[in-house]
This record gives C-alpha cells, sequence and structure tokens, in this order.
C-alpha cells in the first residue's frame, strides 16, 4: 500500500467516524501534528503508530490496510509469496501477511529490517503487548532494556514483552529479513 492510499485510508476513517483530529490524536496517543502529517501522505508511521491509530479509530489493524469486508470470525486467510500489504518506514519494510483478516489475536508480518546502527535507529520503542520474531536471512541484533544485545542468525528466535524498551536492528552484510509476530497491541506514542 503506498503511502498516498494509506493516507487516504487513515483520513476516510477518521471522517467515517466522525472525529477531528484532535479527538483522534487525544484517543490514540499521536501528535496532532503528526496525525495531519500521516494523512497527507508526508511520513510513512511507524507499525506502532500503526496500531495507535487503529485503536484511536476503534478499529482492527488490518482495516488500515483493506478496503474489503472483514471475513467471519470462523474464517482462514492465505497470502501468497509477495502478496502481502506493503508498508515502508526508516527502519523497516513490512509486508503484513493475512491483512483480509480482522480482529486477529496477532498480527503476522514479514519484515526487512533496514536499520543498522542504534543511531540510525532512533529511541528505543515500547508499547503493551508482546513478539517474536524467527530470523529468515541475515543477521539481527536486538537492544532491549534490561538485557545485553543478542545477535541472532537465520533459524535464531526471540520472544520479548514489548513494554520492554526494544530495537531491531539488521546487522549483517545486508538487510536482515523476518517473520515478526506481534500481539495486536495498545501503543504509548512515543515518537
Amino acid at each position: 500500500m503506498s503511502i498516498d492510499a494509506f493516507a487516504q485510508r487513515v483520513r476516510r476513517l477518521r471522517a467515517g467516524v466522525g472525529l477531528t483530529l484532535k479527538e483522534l490524536s487525544q484517543r490514540s496517543g499521536v501528535s496532532i501534528s503528526a496525525l495531519s502529517n500521516i494523512e497527507n501522505g508526508k511520513v510513512s508511521p511507524t507499525y506502532e503508530r500503526i496500531v495507535a491509530l487503529a485503536r484511536g479509530l476503534g478499529v482492527d489493524v488490518g482495516y488500515l490496510f483493506k478496503d474489503e469486508i472483514a471475513l467471519p470470525r470462523s474464517r482462514r486467510s492465505v497470502t501468497l509469496k509477495g502478496q502481502g500489504v506493503l508498508h515502508k518506514t526508516p527502519q523497516y519494510i513490512y509486508e503484513a501477511l493475512s491483512a483480509d483478516i480482522t480482529e486477529k489475536d496477532f498480527v503476522p508480518l514479514l519484515a526487512t529490517l533496514k536499520a543498522k546502527t542504534l543511531k540510525e535507529f532512533g529511541p528505543l520503542i515500547r508499547h503493551e503487548g508482546e513478539e517474536f520474531m524467527y530470523v529468515l536471512e541475515g543477521e539481527v541484533t536486538i537492544h532491549t532494556d534490561h538485557y545485553s544485545p543478542v545477535t541472532l542468525r537465520a533459524g535464531d528466535s526471540c520472544y520479548w514483552d514489548s513494554s520492554m524498551g526494544h530495537a531491531c536492528l539488521s546487522t549483517g552484510k545486508g538487510d536482515a529479513q523476518v517473520l515478526w509476530i506481534s500481539s495486536d497491541v495498545e501503543i504509548d506514542d512515543q515518537e
């Protein structure tokens, strides 16, 4: 999904539920200026902000990516290789898997990690929920509060409490690719 398509989708959803930028800011914890930049396609929001927007709009994360009607609760979803919904941030390229299903208990993502250093990444991210990462390609270094950084390679995995500050970096020769699973979370906007 392009930045412009995402921006239009957020703007339509906000208007559809009758919220002003200020009201959505209060509900989501995302600043009014950040919301304006997102709705005008000036920035590509991080996954954490996407989750915060969904929470503020009262919708599942999947609604921000798909115009289609959600499948019933008894359901299945197939995402063919390369057919997930793409979303790019400075740190990651996310491919949302099974994006056509809303009201999921967790969010599966195929992610390419771009940031190589903590300086490039920015401040550690903190939010409610839990995360699991399985390295498919490359080398990943995970920085967290309370623990020394850990470096993972293809076949390695890590599970962590998302309320602990964290940053995932690609520290090998190229970008790293991971299967990333996050619980559907509420975010404290820190950006």
